[in-house]
C-alpha cells in the first residue's frame, strides 16, 4: 500500500486558528498509510524530507503562502528533480492555486479521505502533470523551484497584503481601495514602474521599466486570475505575462477582461502574454514566489527556466 506524507505548517492562516484538531485529524485519517511532520519553519523541512518522509510515494502539504515552493524545492535540493513523488496540495493559503489546478476543490480534509479511499480500493491513482520554474537567484546557494513568479505591483500589493492581516476580507479591500488609487492617485508607489532589463528566451524587451510581470505554470493565479492566453507545455516552457503602466492606465476599464478573459500580446511591447522558455532579470527589488515574498536590498540579477515536470493528485473530470 502507498505510504502517504503530510507536511503540516501550522502557522499558515487556516491551519493556525484548529493546530492540534488539524494534526490529529490527519493522524486519525491516514493510521499506519501515513506519517505527519509539523514544521514550525522552512528550516526543519529538509530534516522532515530526509527523516520520516524520505520514502513516501505521496507527499500531501498542508500550508500556506510559499509552502508549497518551500516543500519541493527543498525535495529537490536534496534528492534532485527525478523521481519526486506524488503532490498532493491541500488548501490552506496561496497553495490553492495549485490544488483549484487539480480540481481538488475541498477542504484538507475532504481532500485527504478521498486520497485514502483510492489507495485502499486500489485504483490508479488520478493525476496531472505540471512543470515548474527553477529560480536562479545568485546570492542563494540553491535554486527554488515554484508554480508562480511575479513581481513589480504585484510584490508590492502581495507585501501590503501580508502586512494588513493576509485574509480574504483583507484581499478585497486592498483590490478596492488599488482600482480607486490607480484614477486618483496614479503616481502612488504601488504604481511605479520598476526598473530592470528582461530578456526573454534570449531577446531583449524593448523597454528597461514595466509595472508587473508574472510567470506561472498554472492556469489560474491568486483571486482566480486567469491571465495567460496560451496552454504551456509541462517541463518546457511557462506562461509570461508583462505589463507597463501606461497600457495599465490604457486598460483599466477593461481590467477584469484582462484578469480573467486573458488577452493577447500587443504589437507595442507594453503588454506581453505567451509562452517562454526561459527569462533574465537584470535589476530585480524583489519578487514572489508562490506567495513567498523575497526582497532585496540592492538589484540583483535572476535566471527563470522551465524545471522539471511533477505529478499532482488531481481530480479533474471526476464527480
Amino acid at each position: 500500500m502507498k505510504q502517504i506524507g503530510v507536511i503540516f505548517n501550522p502557522f499558515a492562516y487556516r491551519n493556525k486558528r484548529q493546530t492540534e484538531i488539524q494534526i490529529n485529524a490527519f493522524k486519525e485519517l491516514l493510521g499506519k498509510r501515513g506519517r505527519v511532520c509539523v514544521t514550525k519553519s522552512k528550516d526543519e523541512i529538509p530534516k522532515a524530507l530526509k527523516g520520516s518522509l524520505k520514502d513516501v510515494e505521496i507527499l500531501a502539504i498542508s500550508g500556506g503562502d510559499g509552502t508549497i515552493s518551500s516543500v519541493i524545492s527543498s525535495y529537490m535540493n536534496l534528492f534532485g528533480e527525478e523521481n519526486i513523488p506524488i503532490i498532493a496540495p491541500l488548501k490552506g493559503g496561496t497553495i490553492n492555486m495549485v490544488a483549484d489546478d487539480a480540481g481538488l476543490r475541498y477542504d484538507q480534509k475532504a481532500t485527504c479521505r478521498t486520497l485514502i479511499r483510492y489507495i485502499e480500493d486500489e485504483y490508479e491513482l488520478p493525476t496531472i502533470e505540471r512543470g515548474l520554474i527553477r529560480i536562479i537567484d545568485d546570492r542563494l546557494d540553491f535554486n527554488n523551484y515554484a508554480f508562480t513568479w511575479i513581481d513589480g505591483f504585484l510584490h508590492k500589493f502581495i507585501k501590503l497584503y501580508r502586512a494588513e492581516g493576509a485574509n480574504v476580507g483583507v484581499a478585497l479591500k486592498l483590490i478596492l481601495k488599488s482600482g480607486i488609487m490607480s484614477l486618483t492617485t496614479p503616481r502612488h508607489y504601488l504604481f511605479e514602474e520598476v526598473e530592470s532589463k528582461i530578456f526573454l528566451d534570449g531577446r531583449k524587451l524593448p523597454f528597461d521599466s514595466h509595472l508587473f510581470i508574472a510567470a506561472a505554470t498554472v492556469g489560474r493565479l491568486v483571486f482566480g486570475f486567469r491571465l495567460f492566453t496560451e496552454e504551456v507545455k509541462a517541463g518546457e516552457e511557462f506562461g509570461f505575462y508583462s505589463m507597463s503602466r501606461a497600457f495599465f492606465r490604457k486598460a483599466l476599464f477593461q481590467l477584469p477582461r484582462y484578469l480573467y478573459l486573458g488577452v493577447h500580446s500587443d504589437a507595442s511591447g507594453n503588454f506581453i502574454n505567451q509562452p517562454a522558455k526561459n527569462m533574465k532579470v537584470e535589476g530585480n527589488t524583489g519578487y514572489v514566489i508562490d506567495g513567498e515574498v523575497y526582497d532585496t536590498e540592492a538589484p540583483v540579477d535572476l535566471t527563470l527556466e522551465a524545471g522539471p515536470r511533477i505529478k499532482i493528485f488531481s481530480l479533474k473530470g471526476k464527480n
